[in-house]
């Protein structure tokens, strides 16, 4: 027994045993202790915090994610390459395209669009032999409507519009029981087929199990490459087909992108002017004429245009053969469509709401920028594989950085506390006046330089897992979270410690003084 006691006094000697003391600090002598540096004293916060994402009360977790994932891709913006962003063409079609069609034949002008307007499109833009097409349009249900026919027979002769078949995709759906495909119209296959699509903003899958059909973007991505369609092992190769890929998203729209409805904004280029301005719009301060979030347009950090050339649908035959041979001639084309009464609008983390289509390009894109992993380049995983168990590298890159934050908090919160208001006795009431002011001001400084040194840390531990272990972000607003209730629920304490006892201390001494006269 005496053993035992005798160990604990010694762990605890041990834990509390001064690691750096700062004698030089002006109010007080904060005092870092091994118990801090190791986190035996975040314990309790970190082990909390845990339960609470595990638990997941209010699906706080997915919340804080997607803030951050748009925190991430607005304000830190990593580094994109743009080596793919003018491979990829997209035509949308809208409701003032379908007066365009109306002038050229009466029938397609109508709601919903005829099978003829999508016909018609097509025969366009296969003549200028682009690399790949994906039209993102679910012929799910015949209906009637003119050009069936027409667009029947357009997909049957894909291949007299090439050298070689143009790939061709559409837009599957949910499979039956016994169903080899989902859409209206025969396909030749595999050339032709149906491809799952999937609107997740926190991820994209690359190959559908359900349905048994690769993604959009990687039927695009491996027709592009002249890889095998018909039964891949994986979308890349020697990758695992159960992955889940991140999109990333540049701030930057397209090089060629005009004005309109397409046109793009242009956003600070300082990642630390960012920064700024992100923390001080939150407070609704304007920072170097960044304009703060407002209810109408939202993040001033988010990109208003398309990341990539957006041609017009009602404009495909009017466009000069030129234009039309620059944006389409071997490019990968996407068809999409943003109508009032259907507008398949989707959130993204770093532009203002853009129709679906955009999403499968931007996945596209990451697919083309990343290749096939050669080289050590890769696709960035939205989880990846598993160290143990259900603990994958992301959730452990989350889990590592959870701890490094709450032990910086717990040296924080420990100087804070050193921080004391004390004054000789005697002092005047003038001294005493200013003393506390200049008590107050320090205290400030150091909270925000406390604060500022935990947000930078985060965020070079996010640029870490992102650029160089390629992991979706971390959850920095979740990890945020944390912090910012351990020290909101120790702050009081440390204030009243500071300051509140120390003055009634002055004012008692002051007081016992007069008597004693």
């Amino acid at each position: 027994m005496r053993k035992v006691l005798r160990a604990r006094r010694r762990l605890r000697q041990a834990l509390t045993r001064p690691v750096y003391t700062l004698h030089w600090y002006p109010f007080g002598t904060p005092v870092i202790r091994w118990a801090d540096l190791i986190g035996l004293t975040a314990l309790p916060a970190i082990l909390l915090t845990l339960l609470v994402a595990l638990l997941d009360p209010f699906e706080l977790t997915e919340k804080t994610q997607l803030e951050s994932d748009a925190f991430f891709y607005q304000i830190i913006r990593p580094d994109y390459p743009d080596t793919a962003r003018d491979d990829i063409t997209v035509i949308l079609m809208t409701d003032q395209d379908l007066a365009s069609f109306a002038e050229e034949s009466p029938e397609m002008g109508v709601w919903p669009p005829p099978y003829s307007v999508y016909a018609r499109m097509l025969e366009v833009i296969l003549d200028f032999q682009p690399k790949t097409v994906f039209v993102d349009v679910g012929f799910l249900s015949r209906r009637e409507a003119p050009g069936y026919d027409r667009l029947q027979s357009v997909l049957h002769d894909y291949i007299i519009y090439h050298d070689e078949p143009v790939p061709l995709f559409l837009s599957g759906g949910e499979k039956r029981d016994g169903m080899d495909r989902t859409i209206i119209f025969d396909l030749p296959g595999p050339s032709v087929a149906e491809v799952s699509v999937t609107h997740n903003p926190a991820y994209y899958p690359l190959y559908d199990f359900r349905n048994d059909r690769l993604s959009a973007a990687c039927a695009l991505f491996r027709s592009g490459r002249g890889l095998d369609l018909a039964a891949p092992e994986s979308c890349i190769a020697n990758d695992d087909a159960n992955q889940l890929m991140s999109v990333v998203w540049p701030p930057r729209g397209s090089s060629s992108q005009g004005a309109g409805i397409f046109a793009c904004r242009n956003l600070p280029e300082s990642r630390i002017q960012r920064v700024i301005g992100a923390f001080l719009g939150m407070a609704g301060l304007d920072f170097l004429g960044i304009a703060p979030r407002n209810v109408a347009s939202g993040s001033p950090y988010r990109q208003t245009c398309p990341p990539h050339v957006t041609l017009a649908a009602g404009d495909l035959h009017r466009q000069g053969g030129d234009v039309l041979e620059r944006h389409l001639a071997d490019k990968y084309v996407l068809i999409g469509s943003s109508f009032a009464m259907a507008d398949d609008l989707i959130a993204l983390p770093a532009h203002q709401p853009l129709p679906g289509v955009f999403w499968h390009a931007m996945a596209l894109d990451n697919l083309l920028v990343y290749g096939d992993g050669a080289d050590g380049s890769r696709y960035v995983r939205h989880d990846s594989a598993t160290l143990f168990g259900p603990l994958t590298h992301s959730l452990a890159m989350n889990i590592v950085t959870l701890i490094i934050i709450q032990i910086l908090t717990s040296i924080f919160l420990r100087i804070l506390d050193a921080t004391k208001l004390s004054f000789p006795s005697g002092a005047g009431f003038g001294r005493v006046l200013f003393g506390a002011a200049g008590w107050l001001i320090f205290t400030a400084l150091i909270i925000l330089m406390g604060l500022g040194v935990i947000w930078a840390t985060k965020i070079a531990l996010a640029l870490f897992a992102f650029e160089q272990l390629k992991l979706a972000p971390i959850n920095l607003w979740g990890i945020f979270t944390a912090t910012a209730a351990r020290t909101i629920i120790h702050l009081p304490k440390s204030l009243a410690a500071m300051s509140g006892l120390v003055l009634l201390r002055y004012l008692a001494r002051r007081g016992g003084s007069r008597l004693s006269a």
